[in-house]
C-alpha cells in the first residue's frame, strides 16, 4: 500500500474557472442585450418607412421612444430586489434570474407584432381607417405600443446582472458592463445594418432577433428544456413565419433591403406597377404606356432629340423602375439611386428585358453622385419624390438644386416632378416652390392630372408639378418693369413681318 502522502488527492472543482465562466455568460448576456436594443431601434424606423415615411420627425420620434424607457430601465431595474408574488400569481419567489427571463419573454412577445411587417400593415391601415393619417401621430402611436415597454424592460439588464458580481470592484465592474453593452450596441448598429440586412433582408434581420433574445432565456434558464425555453423558440418560429418572403409576397412584395420595400403587382388596365414604400413609383406595359406625367416629360424632352448628330447626355435622379426613356436607345443615361435592387427587379417585373447599352445605372445617393462627378448634362430629370411620406428631404433644399444646377450645360434642361398641392393649398407646396425658384429664377410649372380640381380646398388634394428650366447664358435676372422705369419696349422680340401673309391682304 502507498504511503497516505503517495495516494492520489481527489479532484478539487477548480473554482476560479467556475467563475470565469459565469462572468463570461454574463458579459454574453450584456453584449446581445445591447445589440438587440439597437438593432430594434433601427428595424422600427425602416419597418415604418412604409407607412411613416423618413423623414426626421419620425426618426426622432422612435429614438427618443428608444433612449428614454433605456433611461428608465436602468433606473428601476437598479432598484428592483427579488420578491415574493402576490398569491394570485403563485405566491413564488422571483429571484433576478427570473426577472431577467420574465422581461425579455413579455419584450419577445410584444415586438412580434412591433417588427414584423404583415402584422405592421393591419396596424397602420385600422389607424388610417379612424381618420389617423398624420405620421407624427402615426408614429408615435407605434412608439408607445410597441417600443417604450419592450426598450424599458431589456434597460433593465444590466443593473439586474450586476446582482452577479457582489464581490467584484464597483467601478471596476460597472466599467466593464457598460464597454460591453456599448460593444453590442456598435454590433446591432453595424452588423444589423450593413451586413445582415444587405444579405438576407430587413424581414430575417427581425429573425435574428428573436433569435437571440431565445438564447438569452437559454443562458439565464437553469433548465434548458423548460416550458419558458419552448415558449421563446415558439416565439421565433413565429417571428420566421410572419416575416417570411412567402409571407411578403402575400403583399406583392419582391424586395425587402435596407432602403426600400418594393412592391410588383398587376393593376386592371394590364400595367406593370412598382411600389416603393407603398407609393407608387413606376408603371409599365407592353405597348410602352407609363405614367401620365413621365410620357409629358417624354413627349416635350425626349422625343425630339431621340436621333440627331449627336447624342445628348441625361441625367436622371429616382431610377424607379428605369421607364424614362426606355425606348430611345441613341442618347446617354445616368439611372442615379441609393437602392441597387431596383435594376434587376425592374428588368425582371416592369419592364422584361435588360437596360439598353445606352443607359448606366450608378446605385447611389444623388447628392454623392453630383459631389463624385465633374460631368454636366442636357438634360437632368428630378424623379426622386415618391409621395408625401418619402419625401427626401436632402434632396428639396436650396444647396441641392445648386448642385444640380453645376451640371447642367449651358442651353441644357432641368426638369423636376414633385407630388404637391396644385394650387398652393399646402405649406410644401409654396415652400418647394420659393426653394426651386432660388437656384432656377425662370421656370414655367406644369400640373399633369386628367382632371383638375381648381375649387378643390383640400391641402392633401396633389397631383404631378412638373417644374422646367432652361440654362440660359445670362438668362437669369430679377431686373423689373415699374412705372417710373419701363424697358418692355427694348425687351421685348420684335418679330419680322410676315411677307407672304402681306401680299396676300394686298
Amino acid at each position: 500500500m502507498l504511503p497516505i502522502c503517495c495516494m492520489p488527492r481527489p479532484i478539487a472543482y477548480n473554482t476560479p474557472m467556475i467563475k470565469l465562466n459565469r462572468t463570461l455568460l454574463l458579459f454574453i448576456v450584456i453584449i446581445i442585450e445591447g445589440y438587440v436594443v439597437l438593432s430594434t431601434e433601427l428595424l422600427a424606423i425602416r419597418q415604418t418607412i412604409p407607412f411613416v415615411g423618413s423623414g426626421t420627425d419620425t426618426v426622432s420620434i422612435i429614438i427618443a421612444a428608444v433612449l428614454m424607457p433605456l433611461a428608465f430601465g436602468y433606473y428601476f431595474g437598479g432598484r428592483w430586489r427579488p420578491k415574493r408574488l402576490p398569491k394570485i400569481l403563485g405566491g413564488k419567489m422571483m429571484s433576478v434570474r427570473k426577472k431577467l427571463i420574465l422581461n425579455i419573454m413579455i419584450s419577445a412577445c410584444i415586438l412580434l407584432v412591433g417588427m414584423s411587417y404583415t402584422l405592421l400593415n393591419g396596424f397602420f391601415v385600422a389607424l388610417i381607417n379612424f381618420d389617423i393619417t398624420n405620421r407624427v401621430i402615426l408614429t408615435t402611436i407605434y412608439s408607445l405600443l410597441f417600443l417604450v415597454v419592450p426598450v424599458y424592460l431589456l434597460g433593465q439588464t444590466i443593473p439586474l446582472v450586476s446582482n452577479f458580481f457582489t464581490s467584484e470592484k464597483l467601478s471596476a465592474i460597472t466599467g466593464r458592463m457598460l464597454f460591453f453593452s456599448t460593444l453590442g450596441s456598435f454590433a446591432g448598429a453595424v452588423f444589423s445594418t450593413l451586413v445582415l440586412m444587405a444579405l438576407i433582408g430587413v424581414n430575417y434581420t427581425v429573425c435574428i432577433n428573436f433569435i437571440l433574445l431565445a438564447v438569452l432565456v437559454v443562458l439565464l434558464s437553469k433548465k434548458k428544456m423548460s416550458e419558458v425555453v419552448i415558449l421563446s423558440f415558439t416565439l421565433v418560429g413565429c417571428a420566421f413565419y410572419l416575416n417570411s418572403n412567402a409571407a411578403l409576397a402575400k403583399f406583392n412584395i419582391v424586395e425587402n433591403n435596407k432602403y426600400n420595400t418594393i412592391a410588383v403587382f398587376t393593376d386592371r388596365q394590364g400595367m406593370r406597377n412598382l411600389s416603393i414604400n407603398n407609393n407608387s413609383s413606376s408603371r409599365y406595359s407592353d405597348d410602352g404606356s407609363k405614367h401620365d406625367y413621365v410620357e409629358f416629360i417624354e413627349r416635350i424632352a425626349i422625343d425630339p432629340i431621340r436621333s440627331g448628330k449627336t447624342p445628348k447626355d441625361i441625367l436622371v435622379i429616382g431610377a424607379g423602375a428605369f421607364t424614362f426613356g426606355h425606348e430611345d436607345g441613341f442618347n446617354n443615361y445616368d439611372f442615379v439611386d441609393i437602392d441597387k435592387a431596383l435594376r434587376p427587379v425592374a428588368e425582371e417585373y416592369i419592364l422584361k428585358a435588360k437596360l439598353k447599352e445606352n443607359k448606366s445605372f450608378h446605385p447611389i445617393p444623388a447628392r454623392a453622385w453630383l459631389t463624385k462627378t465633374d460631368k454636366k448634362y442636357d438634360l437632368i430629370l428630378l424623379d426622386a419624390f415618391l409621395g408625401d411620406l418619402t419625401i427626401p428631404e436632402h434632396l428639396v433644399t436650396r444647396e441641392f438644386f445648386a448642385q444640380v444646377k453645376e451640371h447642367t450645360k449651358e442651353n441644357g434642361v432641368v426638369i423636376a416632378n414633385f407630388g404637391v398641392a396644385p394650387h398652393f393649398l399646402s405649406p410644401f407646396s409654396r415652400h418647394l416652390d420659393n426653394t426651386f425658384r432660388t437656384a432656377f429664377p425662370h421656370v414655367s410649372r406644369h400640373v399633369v392630372l386628367e382632371k383638375y380640381k381648381i375649387w378643390d380646398d383640400d391641402p392633401g388634394y396633389a397631383a404631378n408639378a412638373i417644374y422646367i428650366y432652361r440654362n440660359n447664358p445670362d438668362g437669369d435676372t430679377d431686373d423689373l418693369y415699374t412705372d417710373n422705369k419701363n424697358r418692355v419696349f427694348y425687351d421685348k422680340p420684335h418679330s419680322k413681318p410676315n411677307l407672304k401673309q402681306l401680299k396676300k391682304s394686298q
